[in-house]
């Protein structure tokens, strides 16, 4: 008798195991985020306060302000990717391990840099589209931003769990773009679907928190931007733990779709 084939989840069940899984687990991820991200965010707010007050030259502030933006962005990419690693032994009934995810990150550090980076450019058009108040509005370049918009949607949905691949299967670079269009192949929308509504979910998680946080901003200037600042930085803690459950659960599901496939051609 030929096995039922698995029911494919749906979008709305990938964010919602996304979410739960992100929330049992929460303390484990922000054992991850915290010490990763809140020290060299610390820095950079103090950087910015002292910028907003000080009368020095321009040059003086790119100067210490860039350094300071790189390495809180440096920070974020390696929290969030370590943020797989964890989430993926929970989805497996592992006893998920920071240290061990950090340590994995860390040593792979490079590639996941850089893939993180590319696939940051390859979503600026698509972003910019939903950004800016209209096609109209960039001139003649509107149908150019709208072709490359398009080709941008696509290469999100084609290349949703080319980190994950990246960090669960230790592959390269071109290996791991390849293998997230494997996998996608045929799940095409429900890929796209939770790159788009897991980001918007996981951002709109991170701003609850940081307005949270800003009701306590009372007092002067100052203390409004350092508690902005920090709200910020508070926020930024749950949307990386919380997008990349999303994207784990995906990238299970598309592999376990993988696997019936080339049984049901072996059997």
């Amino acid at each position: 008798m030929d096995k039922p084939e698995q029911r494919k989840r749906s979008i709305s069940d990938i964010l919602e195991a996304g979410a739960g899984l992100a929330a049992r687990n929460i303390l484990v991820l922000l054992r991850i985020t915290a010490p990763l991200t809140l020290p060299v965010s610390v820095l950079l707010a103090a950087v910015v306060v002292w910028l907003a007050n000080s009368s020095g030259s321009k040059h003086l502030a790119i100067g210490i302000l860039v350094p300071v933006a790189v390495v809180y962005a440096i920070a974020v990419i390696v929290s969030g990717a370590a943020c797989f690693k964890v989430v993926a032994e929970a989805y497996n009934g592992a006893s998920p391990s920071p240290r061990t995810a950090i340590e994995l990150v860390l040593r792979r550090m490079v590639p996941v840099l850089l893939l993180t980076v590319l696939l940051l450019i390859g979503a600026v058009p698509a972003v910019s589209v939903l950004v800016l108040p209209g096609i109209i509005a960039v001139g003649k370049f509107g149908l150019l931003l709208l072709i490359l918009a398009l080709l941008s949607l696509w290469l999100l949905g084609a290349l949703a769990v080319s980190l994950p691949a990246m960090v669960l299967e230790e592959k390269g670079i071109t290996d791991s773009l390849r293998r997230s269009a494997r996998l996608v192949r045929g799940s095409f929308w429900r890929a796209l679907g939770t790159v788009l509504l897991g980001g918007i979910l996981a951002l709109f998680a991170g701003v609850i928190v940081a307005v949270l946080v800003s009701v306590f901003s009372l007092g002067g200037a100052n203390v409004i931007l350092i508690v902005t600042l920090i709200s910020v930085a508070l926020g930024e803690l749950f949307v990386a733990p919380l997008y990349a459950a999303f994207l784990v659960v995906l990238y299970y599901d598309l592999r376990s779709r993988e696997r019936s496939s080339s049984a049901d051609r072996t059997s």
